[in-house]
């Protein structure tokens, strides 16, 4: 998941900093890089798979009603009070993965994880985060609904057939590829096996490889996609950066100096789609850099 960490205050920006060192994450610190937070808000809701704000919750709940659509797209939503002394699921706990954030951070800030999903407080499975775990869009959304009562109730659900038919649709891969010159196709394999392993999915799910333009004839990676069968995209360097831009990402000097932007393999993969699910950000390998989106 990328996420971004919000604070308004000097405890809750240490507050920021320790998570952020602990499980990642952008942050954006009141008077630093922001100045009012409704603004803020509005700018990157839906452009961060994970927004957790280090404040009232009432302020967050203010912030974020104008922007929340949907469970099945809606970002993660996770409040903190200033001291860490508990971390609230707030909004998409399931498909969203907000309870499972809300747990990994828990554990490493030695927090209070505070989550209010009937089928997590009675020990059991719920059908729609067990399908983002897979990379799968259940449809229809009022079927989840049912699946879950029925769950939480102990009825038997099948999975070929019942009164209620819930759709799992399966989601592609994008893998946003940045190499240096001349690296060879199994370092790039290597590498993108290896994202694919962090996220426990097979290469298999892979459809697509993006990178920037001056990339396209990098032996390596045209090489890599004909032998798996992967469609290819490049994008020039003026499209990549408005992809920056506007998904606020991290750049990196060496990079922009070799090839003209400061984020490809993100940036690269953004620009495939219309809406964003991170499934790995952007990761380091060894020649190689890999990030990973779902494709809805």
């Amino acid at each position: 998941m990328r996420t971004a960490i919000i604070s308004l205050t000097t405890n809750g920006a240490r507050l920021a900093e320790k998570i952020a060192s602990k499980v990642g994450g952008q942050i954006y610190a009141k008077g630093r890089n922001f100045t009012k937070l409704a603004d803020l808000v509005a700018d990157i809701f839906g452009k961060f798979d994970g927004l957790i704000f280090i404040c009232a919750a009432g302020i967050v709940v203010r912030m974020i009603a104008p922007h929340v659509v949907s469970k099945l797209s809606d970002p993660a939503v996770l409040v903190l009070d200033e001291r860490g002394q508990n971390v609230i699921s707030l909004l998409s706990g399931h498909v969203g993965r907000a309870n499972e954030l809300t747990v990994e951070i828990a554990k490493a800030i030695d927090a209070n994880p505070v989550i209010t999903t009937a089928t997590d407080v009675a020990g059991k499975f719920s059908v729609d985060a067990i399908s983002s775990r897979l990379g799968l869009v259940p449809e229809p959304k009022e079927a989840i609904k049912a699946i879950n009562t029925a769950i939480l109730r102990g009825e038997e659900v099948f999975v070929t057939a019942g009164d209620v038919r819930l759709n799992l649709i399966p989601q592609n891969l994008i893998a946003g590829v940045g190499c240096k010159r001349g690296t060879s196709s199994l370092k790039i394999f290597a590498a993108l096996q290896r994202a694919c392993a962090m996220i426990h999915q097979p290469i298999e799910r892979v459809k697509l490889l993006a990178s920037v333009d001056v990339k396209q004839d990098e032996a390596g990676l045209t090489s890599l996609a004909e032998v798996m069968g992967l469609e290819t995209r490049f994008f020039p360097a003026a499209e990549l950066q408005k992809k920056i831009d506007e998904y606020k990402l991290d750049e990196s000097r060496f990079v922009k100096r070799t090839v003209g932007v400061g984020n490809v393999c993100e940036a690269a993969a953004l620009c495939c789609v219309e809406e964003a699910r991170f499934a790995l950000p952007k990761t380091p390998f060894k020649g190689v850099t890999v990030a990973l989106l779902w494709q809805r």
